[in-house]
Order: structure tokens, then sequence, then C-alpha cells
């Protein structure tokens, strides 16, 4: 059972353990017994995070309104936020994405990540809130899902803990 969890679930290699009154199930952390699992999960960690980098510096182009001239005004207008919020959300975001990818500054990447989450699951909650359709809402559910999955994947050297 565990070895097909780890094959359909590559994203979720650390321990969960789920209880209910009736059912046990521990998920072990297989990336400390298998060395290409704990390869590949780098691997996605990388990639996951050199997007999350890459998209933190071309949303800012677009937050100082110097790639598509206007159109995340109009969005924002839409949204109903004062277009000045680009301003502030574009500096934020530029300082988040080398924060990302730089070694050490482990409490500024937490504090990173808690950024970049919250922009993208405030803007599922504004499209929600003003009755935006589905597609308005693909892509801060998949840069949500990126910024998660970069996150949840660190290795220990990158996470903040109490005692560093």
């Amino acid at each position: 059972m565990q070895k097909i969890f780890a094959l359909c679930c590559p994203i979720l290699y650390c321990p969960v353990v789920m209880q209910t009154k009736s059912l046990k199930i521990l998920i072990m952390n297989h990336s400390a017994h298998d060395p290409k699992i704990s390869k590949a999960r780098l691997i996605i960690y990388w990639v996951l995070t050199g997007y999350l980098a890459f998209e933190s510096i071309f949303s800012t182009t677009w937050d100082f309104n110097w790639l598509n001239k206007g159109y995340a005004i109009g969005i924002m207008q839409h949204l109903g936020f004062p277009s000045y919020f680009l301003i502030i959300k574009g500096v934020c975001t530029l300082l988040a994405a080398p924060v990302f990818v730089l070694p050490g500054k482990r409490l500024l990447k937490e504090w990173a990540y808690f950024g970049t989450f919250m922009i993208y699951a405030g803007a599922i909650a504004s499209h929600l809130a003003i009755g935006d359709g589905f597609k308005m809402l693909i892509a801060p559910i998949v840069f949500l899902l990126i910024t998660i999955g970069s996150w949840a994947l660190r290795p220990d050297s990158r996470k903040f803990n109490i005692s560093n």
C-alpha cells in the first residue's frame, strides 16, 4: 500500500498520520529510505521554486505596468482594489523572488512563502467574492499550488525551526 501511495502521490513524502476511530493510516517518509525518491523530490522542489521565483519577478513587471500596459490595473479595478495596491504588491513580490532561491535566511523564506500564499489565496477569494467564473480562478489556483508544493518539498536545510 505504501509503495502504491508513494508512486501515485510523489509530492506527499512527509510523515502523515490520519486517525479515525476504526482506522489508523501511517504514511512513512520514503525519501529517507530511497535515494531516488529523495533526488526526485529535490528536483521537483527546485523546478517549482525556480518557477515561483520567475513568476514573482515576471508578475512584478505587470504590477509596475511595464508589460501589458493597463491590464493589471484593469483587473485591480474589476476586483475593487485601488491601483496603488499594485505598487505595494510589486515591491513585496520583487523582494520575495530572490529569497526563494538564495541559501540561508530561513525566516525570510517563511515570510516570502506566506506572503505569496496570501497573494494567491486573496486573488482566489477576491474573484469568488465578485462572482467571476472558473476561468478567472485557474491562474491563481495553479500559482497557489506551485507555492504550496515548493514550500512542502523544501529540504531540511531550507526550513525554519525555532532553534535556527
